[in-house]
């Protein structure tokens, strides 16, 4: 998950802020609006991303074993930092 999806993610915020960047450098001042409100709300989607990939980093370093016997309960507790809780 991590490799597969969280570096992937935080590649496309990368390129995106670039992106954004540049044409800001380039923009109209509506337009120079628009593209800073962009930025700002892409900023806050790869701080969050980076704060999700730490915790799913500390979780894979660990090398947590699950045995499926225990049931989804307990496997699903060892990783509640990572996952939405269950109702």
């Amino acid at each position: 998950m991590r490799t597969d999806y969280v570096h992937e993610q935080q590649e496309r915020y990368r390129t995106q802020l670039a992106h954004l960047s540049d044409s800001i450098d380039h923009a109209s001042t509506s337009e120079r609006v628009k593209l800073t409100k962009q930025q700002k709300k892409i900023q806050e989607q790869a701080l969050e991303i980076q704060k999700y990939e730490e915790k799913v980093h500390h979780l894979a370093d660990r090398n947590i074993s699950i045995d499926l016997d225990d049931g989804v309960k307990h496997n699903y507790a060892l990783f509640a930092d990572v996952l939405a809780k269950i109702k």
